[in-house]
């Protein structure tokens, strides 16, 4: 367990604040707060005081409800703006989405939470989309991207991963086993791309992933093709996967990488 003796707990409080007003759309009272997240109500109300002062927050007067603010947006877009790869990207997800007719997104993963994170996307000009949302965490072992990223671990490093973080945390699917899981990353693997067709019967979607990988061959994104299933011809997958392939690759050359 890492040591706790320099953290400063007020602002770990005001931060355990500022992830469960993330969760709220109508914004929330401060004894709902205080009751989610373990706190009395007067430390609340101080921490959310300080954090409409500083505009992370703001209050509803007549509903005496709070909501966090645009400007963590605003910061959260400054660090995507400073990333190297995401200049490099976006283009090449608007060039995507255009020869496709469909929505082109890139999505960076998270070494240490092992999370993979949507940080841009084009959307489709189509009526019907599918629905994706900037900073939206992808399943592991239901979407493209997910697999694409397990593809990069041994065996051994996803079953750690599963040991520490629990089995559903990547095979979210009781029916899915660790098995069918080796086997299908036995294909990403040799194809260089990963096709996903998800059974969410709320939103069948169909999604292609490759990796983005930067001068020393690390994944540092992985571009992402997706289309809900109804529009998605039978041939998605061999239509689309190697221009997806490719164009991950010419992004990585752009950002340093020589494929051996």
């Amino acid at each position: 367990m890492a040591p706790t003796y320099h953290l400063v707990q007020s602002l770990i409080k005001s931060l355990a604040i500022m992830e469960y007003l993330a969760e709220s759309t109508e914004g929330l009272g401060v004894t709902e707060i205080g009751d989610a997240v373990g706190l009395n109500k007067s430390t609340v109300h101080r921490i959310l005081t300080t954090l409409v002062h500083e505009k992370y927050v703001e209050q509803d007067h007549a509903k005496g409800r709070y909501r966090l603010s645009f400007k963590l947006f605003e910061l959260s877009r400054k660090i995507l703006n400073n990333v190297r790869a995401t200049k490099v990207i976006s283009p090449y997800l608007e060039k995507l989405a255009a020869e496709t007719g469909e929505s082109a997104r890139f999505v960076v993963p998270d070494y240490e939470s092992s999370r993979l994170v949507v940080c841009d996307e084009v959307m489709t000009s189509k009526p019907i989309k599918v629905r994706s949302h900037l900073g939206e965490s992808l399943s592991l072992s239901k979407s493209a991207a997910g697999k694409m990223f397990l593809a990069s671990l041994t065996d051994d490093e996803i079953k750690e991963l599963m040991d520490q973080r629990g089995r559903k945390f990547v095979l979210e699917d009781e029916n899915y086993n660790f098995s069918q899981l080796k086997h299908d990353l036995i294909a990403v693997r040799e194809t260089g791309h990963a096709y996903e067709k998800s059974e969410d019967t709320t939103e069948p979607v169909v999604n292609i992933a490759a990796p983005i990988r930067d001068e020393s061959g690390k994944i540092v994104a992985i571009l992402d093709l997706f289309a809900p299933t109804f529009r998605s011809p039978k041939d998605f997958n061999n239509r689309y996967g190697k221009l997806v392939r490719e164009t991950a690759m010419d992004i990585s050359k752009r950002l340093g990488y020589i494929a051996a």
